[in-house]
């Protein structure tokens, strides 16, 4: 009886044998099993393997190893000998390729990422605004008296701004000609940042040029205060942090009154800019997932005379600014494969503009934005990112001498929607591929956007991207007023990028062509947006550069970029095609951060260049021939630590005094002589000194201020 019973056993169990492998060669170690049982193996040295079970019937063979693709096979037992298995690297995978074409990242752990969260506040010149430290990237326009982004030969009005993928509808301060604007959001509060000079993801809509989107912290370290006593003013903030919720939230006031009292200032103030403005942002943490909380808020006022260039009068311009913007995100994991984003942003901007007391300008902006976006990881080689979002914005506008003589408002809503694959060959090979849809009940119109982006890793450090797609935005809101009906621009964007990225060194390249379509036209003259229309066109082309790297000198970090442009469009009244005047065909920015231990110091230095930028000289034939003079500035910058939690911080904009000029600008009336009164348009200030002592109150008492510097 026992003979028979052995015998029975032995008959019924069955052989699972075969090779594992990739492409290339046998897996070592991979693991191998039949699912509800304890039936398995792990390859060997050349990737084979053997066991025996006594399964019967139909199986689920798996076979797994990590950074490959798990496999499953469904058959018959006695069907799984001498099998021949490859496996597919996975998309998962830390080594895979990033499908990212014209993107700059900083704060996160991408290959791509060219800059970390203390680069955007610790660069000379920057004086702590994220935009500044942006434009030290290549493919931005050095306008040094504008202040705001200009991307490869688009108008600042083509890049729009996001805080958590939530637009922002006025990101930055009121200012008038000459006086550079900032961004008015606090960098101490982000974690990162990640800014698309072209190509972008159709998650992102209304925005020809490129989008700078700004990633709140989602969690702080400690609680702890922050003290801030600077040249310009002061301020304060405090973070709590509990186990599953933190607040934090700071005030400032700023005032150059103190300021030009001592450093005087070729401007005819009446009041110098001052202001308060304020932030909080508010967490909280749920099981699976995080809902942040983001509201901004500021006022402030100046005031000034001007000199008009025809009578040689001085004419005085008061500017009253308010601001609010409120962001809510949530961010969800609805199983282990899909991920769900819901967020709300809503703003509202007025500007109270008053001409010599007597004429007044009121705009103002009401602005709602709704998205709802998912993620869903289908397998290891295919993912899915698809939403739908909603964007209303209202304008209001009205002048008045003693009673009001013109008064509109425009209102409209965007409807998007967006479905993006990524889809890996394999860890070498990548592609996204996408389209937007767009719904504008102004027009009543649709407009398709279709994109793509490729990507190859040629090794362990480099990749080449390339991507192209169809991008639409409103025109200016100003034109909406007398022409409601204007329809929206376009531009096709093609480009093609090199990345490498080793421990100690970035380097990119990147080649790209812009082809714009439907751009805003209109006549000269005062009444000039009533025959507006969509006839302009234009293109741009050129070739960015960047080049970083860190401790190839002990302690020495620094940075190279430096962006080529050829473009020419016509749009608004131009009577030819022409460079527009924000561009220059060359830029510059050399960055370097030296740290000194035995001074306890990090000394900065910037320099920045750009060519000439057209202008329009009416005393002359042809249009936009013109060009102002090279731009130079070499910033400085030296952080000094007291203490662990305490640092001073002193910074010179343009230290030689360069003496810069941004063109002329031209009266409407000839002289006696038959020319147009001409006027060199120059900085009131060609310097710029701040001191700053930061002063860091945590728990651990370790923490210091260098990475708010």
């Amino acid at each position: 009886m026992l003979c028979i019973l052995c015998t029975s056993v032995l008959k019924a169990q069955h052989l699972v044998s075969g090779l594992v492998s990739d492409k290339h060669e046998p897996i070592i170690g991979a693991n191998i099993f039949i699912e509800g049982t304890y039936d398995g193996a792990v390859t060997d040295t050349n990737g084979y393997f053997e066991f025996l079970s006594s399964t019967v019937g139909g199986v689920n063979l798996t076979i797994s190893y990590l950074g490959y693709e798990t496999k499953t096979i469904n058959a018959d037992i006695t069907s799984l000998a001498q099998l021949d298995i490859k496996l597919r690297e996975s998309a998962m995978s830390l080594d895979a390729v990033e499908i990212s074409a014209s993107t700059f990242k900083a704060g996160d752990n991408s290959k791509l990422a060219v800059m970390t969260p203390m680069d955007v506040v610790t660069t000379a010149g920057s004086m702590g605004d994220v935009i500044a430290a942006m434009q030290t990237l290549p493919g931005t326009q050095s306008n040094a008296d504008d202040g705001r982004l200009f991307i490869r030969g688009g108008d600042a009005r083509e890049t729009s701004i996001y805080i958590d993928g939530m637009k922002v509808f006025s990101p930055y301060s009121r200012t008038i000609n000459g006086t550079p604007s900032r961004g008015r959001y606090s960098p101490f509060l982000f974690k990162g940042v990640s800014f698309s000079t072209g190509g972008y993801s159709t998650a992102f809509g209304q925005a020809l040029s490129g989008i700078l989107d700004m990633s709140t912290i989602d969690e702080p370290n400690q609680t702890e205060t922050n003290i801030n006593l600077m040249s310009i003013g002061f301020g304060i903030g405090h973070t709590y942090k509990a186990d599953k919720q933190s607040i934090s939230v700071s005030a400032s006031y700023t005032d150059l009154s103190l300021y030009n009292t001592i450093v005087p200032s070729s401007a005819n103030w009446t009041n110098p800019y001052s202001g308060f403005s304020g932030e909080a942002v508010y967490r909280y943490k749920t099981d699976k997932g995080l809902f942040k909380s983001y509201l901004a808020g500021d006022l402030g006022s100046f005031g000034l005379y001007t000199t008009n260039i025809d009578s040689g009068a001085d004419e005085l311009i008061e500017i009253n600014n308010s601001n609010i913007y409120s962001n809510n995100t949530y961010r969800h994991f609805l199983s282990d494969q899909t991920s769900m984003t819901a967020g709300l942003s809503v703003g509202y901007n007025h500007d109270k503009l008053l001409f010599q007391k007597i004429n007044q300008q009121d705009k103002s902006l009401t602005g709602i934005h709704g998205r709802l976006s998912f993620k869903t990881i289908i397998t290891d080689h295919f993912i899915a990112h698809y939403g739908i979002e909603t964007l209303r914005q209202a304008d209001d506008i009205s002048f008045k001498v003693d009673v009001p003589v013109y008064q509109d408002e425009i209102s409209r809503d965007i409807l998007g929607s967006h479905i993006e694959l990524d889809y890996f060959f394999s860890q070498d090979l990548a592609l996204k591929t996408g389209i937007r849809a767009e719904y504008n009940t102004r027009l009543d119109a649709y407009h398709i956007l279709p994109r793509i982006t490729i990507a190859q890793k040629l090794n362990d450090a480099s990749q080449l991207s390339a991507a192209v797609g169809l991008f639409s935005q409103e025109v200016d809101t100003d034109a909406l007023f007398s022409n409601q009906f204007i329809g929206q621009e376009t531009a096709q964007h093609f480009l093609v990028n090199y990345n490498r990225k080793t421990e100690n060194q970035i380097l990119r390249i990147e080649g790209y062509y812009k082809n714009y379509n439907k751009l805003l036209t209109y006549d000269s003259g005062n009444n000039s947006y009533l025959n507006s229309s969509n006839e302009g066109q234009g293109y741009a082309y050129g070739l960015d550069f960047f080049w970083r790297a860190n401790q190839i000198v002990d302690n020495v970090d620094f940075w190279v970029s430096y962006s080529w442009l050829e473009n020419q469009r016509t749009y608004k009244d131009y009577p030819a095609a022409a460079a527009p005047s924000f561009s220059s065909r060359h830029n510059l920015s050399l960055v370097s951060k030296t740290w000194i231990p035995k001074l306890k110091s990090q000394l900065g230095i910037t320099y920045r260049m750009a060519s000439g930028r057209p202008y329009e000289n009416p005393n002359k034939d042809g249009f936009m021939i013109d060009r102002s003079g090279y731009y130079h500035d070499i910033s400085l910058g030296w952080s000094y630590l007291i203490s662990q939690q305490k640092i001073i911080y002193l910074s010179v904009a343009n230290a030689p005094g360069f003496d810069n000029e941004y063109g002329y600008e031209y009266g409407s009336v000839k002289n006696e002589l038959g020319q147009f009164p001409d006027r060199q348009i120059r900085p009131y200030d060609n310097q710029f000194f701040f001191i700053g002592f930061f002063w860091t109150i945590s728990q651990d008492k370790l923490k210091n201020q260098l990475d708010n510097l």
